[in-house]
């Protein structure tokens, strides 16, 4: 009797909300056995042929059979994702208003389309080919051959016999033989040859402190205590969500480190993230040195050929552990028994574009459905993240108040730079600051300096005639990058050579007015010529291992200076930095984004982590316009809880999250006057439709009206129940057909609002 099922629902690859359904096809009688949930397929679809996913077979389809269409082709056989899988992808594409095709992507192999081959786009693998005995067959016809006359295939057959399975080019050399004899035992069908792929280590050459990598870990009892309350529910197997809230040097990676050692002796996996590259190195030396090859990493600064092969190697079940940023949890992890996210509050872990998807809120997702603990660790916890910890049943929240090894405090300073006259003194780098980064060289210590502004100066004017130089895509005023001798626009990317000469009336009076990363490093290469003075931002690590080399030479004996943007805020642990300047902490202050005093918190308060990690002192010396700001104020007293009690009263009082969701959606276009008819069409729908809203605010101008030509209007909604709003959404969406001329983008939870 035909067990086989005799229908598909397939998912079609076409990124369009109108079309966000599977849709029914016939399975051919002779494709049966190679079509089941996760496999992939090509279909025909409407006039043409497009790539398909399974997500379900049946006996019966309520269309009718001459509606019916054949699947054409199984593309690959070895599904890609299964019904656990199936359900994570489900709540993405309902809780963020995408449609299922968009989200599938992520569970697929990097550049891995599917137009032609499961091999990927592209992209080549290496494989070697390896013989093995056929001992039955062996054993069958060992008494008929003529050895003696055939002595060089019994060398290879003795040989195999006893080594097993072995690489062809190794058995030839170490028997002596050649290819014809190995010829001659395959036609008898004697051995076999199978192709492997080649697998290749994707390393990281991180010295880091040695006395850190090879410690013989003693927990406090505070650690003791967190470790016990996690341990308890990974023994029941089931899903809870945990938030480690440990001050800078608390010992979370520890934790995290005696967590994952506890899943693996069940015979479970573990992913661990991490929310910027840059910490990844030292992340990876910390486990490396634990667990051995068991550890591997996934991001996006290894080439689309290297995921492609870590991707493969994760599904063919060689690694335990995965260490990567926010798209790693997509990879084909079997069996894992544990999510941890460290930095749990940091905005990488949200995607940008497209799909707009929180990491931690996938994690989540993904722990519940497969019964698994999630571990959320941080200094300075997200608002929402802590608010939930405290209300919510299955979040329990553990503090970690000291460090995990003994200590000095660290000192805080304030620099009022109200209080400069900026006609006698740099303001950039005041001579205070100026003389503790000199104190701290002279001592061989090593001193970071944080300015969250990429390039070199962020406005240009022309003294002689005004002319501000702007991005004609954005009409935002260019940035000056020095490395390149370029007028970059930090939003579409757009670039200019910098003639020194004003484009308007052609005077060389430029002046260049605000100071980035790139200012800072030319003043403290000309003040200390002696002295590594090393930058780290996006544009200096896009190529790969510059991360770790940026680092390998800030950890070098000897004084240094690491300049840097967010990415040097968190995660480092290196006992020499001694300081830490923050050069100006007020650029995001008058920004329109109630996030802001959360951000400035968090950036000031991680980067001032870094310095007294352990025996030696540390001081943190911070320049402020505004050190009457409570935010300021906190950050000084170290007291996260008095700002998270004042955030949260502000907060509530305006009905934003965690009292609220916030639904961002964005329509962009090239036609200005489009553009605010169609959100104003919207703006009418929602406000009739849309049902468990709190308030719909605008329609108004985003914050950044023009980006990269178009034009920009959005609407925020707050609301107390995102899915059931989402499904109301979506379904306003796809029936919005004015929207097919202008981009829409709706962003779920967004962590900016610009």
């Amino acid at each position: 009797m035909d067990t086989y099922k005799k229908y598909a629902e397939v998912y079609i690859d076409i990124k369009t909300l109108s079309i966000d359904h599977p849709f029914d096809y016939r399975i051919p009688h002779d494709l049966s056995r190679d079509i089941y949930t996760g496999v992939i397929v090509r279909v025909p679809f409407k006039n043409r042929v497009e790539v398909g996913y399974v997500v379900k077979t049946k006996d019966k389809s309520e269309l009718e059979d001459n509606e019916i269409k054949d699947i054409i082709k199984v593309i690959d056989s070895k599904p890609v994702f299964d019904p656990a899988k199936l359900k994570l992808i489900d709540w993405i594409g309902n809780y963020y208003i995408q449609p299922l095709g968009s989200v599938i992507k992520f569970f697929l192999p990097p550049g891995g389309k599917y137009k032609g081959s499961s091999k990927g786009a592209g992209i080549k693998l290496k494989f070697k080919e390896y013989v093995f005995l056929n001992k039955e067959k062996y054993r069958g016809l060992m008494d008929g051959i003529n050895w003696k006359k055939n002595y060089k295939q019994k060398k290879i057959v003795d040989y195999l016999f006893l080594q097993g399975e072995v690489l062809k080019e190794k058995l030839i050399l170490d028997t002596e033989s050649c290819y014809s004899s190995l010829r001659g035992l395959l036609e008898k069908n004697i051995i076999s040859i199978i192709k492997k792929r080649e697998k290749r280590d994707f390393r990281y050459d991180y010295p880091g402190d040695e006395n850190t990598l090879k410690k013989k870990i003693i927990f406090n009892h505070y650690q003791e205590a967190v470790l016990s309350d996690i341990e308890d529910v990974l023994s029941k197997n089931i899903f809870h969500k945990f938030l480690i809230e440990g001050v800078a040097g608390s010992g979370k990676t520890d934790i995290y480190i005696a967590l994952c050692r506890k899943v693996l002796k069940e015979n479970k996996k573990a992913f661990v993230l991490t929310p910027e590259i840059s910490l990844i190195p030292q992340l990876f030396s910390r486990f490396e040195s634990e667990f051995g090859s068991r550890v591997c990493v996934y991001h996006s600064n290894m080439s689309e050929a290297e995921r492609y092969e870590r991707w493969l190697d994760i599904w063919d079940n060689r690694f335990d552990i995965v260490i990567g940023t926010r798209s790693s949890i997509f990879t084909p992890l079997n069996n894992p028994g544990i999510i941890i996210l460290d930095e749990e509050h940091d905005t990488s872990y949200k995607e940008g574009t497209g799909v707009r998807y929180n990491t931690r809120e996938v994690s989540i997702k993904m722990g519940e459905i497969l019964s698994i603990p999630v571990v959320f660790g941080s200094a300075t916890p997200g608002i929402v993240t802590r608010f939930k910890a405290e209300k919510e049943k299955d979040f329990t929240l553990l503090k970690i108040p000291i460090k995990a090894q003994s200590s000095s405090p660290v000192e805080m300073e304030i620099i009022d730079l109200k209080n400069i006259d900026h006609r006698k003194e740099d303001i950039t780098i005041t001579n205070k600051l100026f003389g503790a980064i000199k104190n701290e060289i002279e001592k061989n210590n090593k001193v970071i300096i944080f300015l969250n502004r990429r390039g070199y100066s962020n406005f240009i004017i022309c003294n002689k005639c005004g002319n501000v130089p702007k991005c004609p895509a954005c009409d935002l005023s260019y940035n000056y990058h020095n490395d390149t001798k370029k007028l970059m626009c930090h939003h579409c990317g757009r670039e200019q050579d910098y003639t020194g000469k004003c484009p308007s009336c052609g005077a060389d009076n430029i002046f260049l007015y605000g100071t980035g990363v790139q200012r800072v490093q030319s003043k403290m290469e000309a003040r200390f010529k002696d002295v590594p003075v090393l930058r780290m931002d996006s544009d200096i690590t896009s190529k790969k291992k510059s991360h770790q080399e940026i680092l390998q030479k800030f950890i070098s004996p000897g004084g240094a200076i690491l300049i840097g943007t967010q990415m040097i805020a968190k995660g480092l642990d290196i006992e020499d930095v001694t300081l830490v300047g923050v050069i100006n902490c007020d650029s995001m202050l008058g920004l329109p984004d109630y996030h802001m005093n959360e951000r400035i918190y968090q950036l000031i308060t991680q980067v001032s982590g870094r310095t007294g990690r352990r025996k030696k002192e540390g001081k943190v010396i911070i320049q402020t316009y505004n050190p009457e700001s409570s935010v300021i104020k906190n950050i000084l007293k170290n007291d996260y809880e008095s700002f998270y009690r004042e955030e949260l009263e502000s907060r509530k009082e305006l009905s934003y999250p965690p009292f609220s969701n916030l639904i961002n959606i964005i329509i962009s276009g090239k036609n200005e006057i489009k553009v605010e008819n169609d959100i104003k069409s919207l703006f009418k729908l929602l406000s009739v439709r849309a049902e468990g809203v709190i308030s719909i605010l605008g329609p108004a101008p985003a914050p950044f009206y023009k980006i990269n030509l178009f034009y920009r209007w959005h609407i925020i909604i707050k609301t107390k129940d995102v899915d059931s709003i989402s499904r109301e959404l979506s379904g306003i969406l796809k029936g919005f057909k004015k929207f097919n001329e202008n981009r829409i983008i709706v962003d779920v939870d967004p962590v900016w609002i610009l």
